[in-house]
């Protein structure tokens, strides 16, 4: 089967000229992380490479951000999230780009094997795991709807 050339180099990273396997990058990153920070698991970590990454961006607000209140007050990183930040940054790492990572690597285990072959791109993987996400809550929302009319019935 023939791919194009974009779907087959989205799997992989460049580190240093030479391409690298997204996911051996991230086990890399997170034994970093483990040495420092062994006490975080996996969705802790996403939460704070969130806040990293919007620190970075300079877009960590409190509340709502299209209130001009809000943008006055910045927030500033916890303790572990500076620790975190500051270790990402001696890894020369862009917070913005590891959180991705951190998010793609993080779908369910066919989709994974799919973006490790090359298959699909990254974009795509999280699309498709977004919207398995989506289409499992809507079919909890109509069975309990069901459910509703039944008991509503039964009165």
């Amino acid at each position: 089967m023939v791919y194009g050339t974009r779907q087959m180099l989205n799997r992989k990273i460049r580190e240093n000229g030479v391409k690298r396997n997204i996911f051996d990058k991230v086990s890399e990153i997170k034994q970093h992380i483990n040495m420092i920070l062994p006490e975080i698991d996996g969705d802790k970590l996403i939460n704070m490479m969130s806040h990293c990454r919007r620190y970075y961006e300079g877009k960590l607000h409190y509340g709502r951000r299209n209130v001009k209140e809000n943008l006055d007050k910045k927030r500033d990183l916890t303790e572990s999230e500076r620790i975190l930040y500051d270790l990402l940054l001696k890894l020369n790492l862009n917070p913005s780009t590891t959180y991705r990572w951190f998010l793609a690597t993080r779908v369910p285990a066919d989709i994974k094997e799919k973006l490790a072959k090359g298959h699909i791109s990254q974009k795509k993987a999280l699309e498709i795991s977004a919207n398995r996400k989506r289409v499992k809550e809507s079919n909890v929302g109509l069975l309990m709807i069901e459910e509703i009319r039944t008991i509503i019935g039964g009165l």
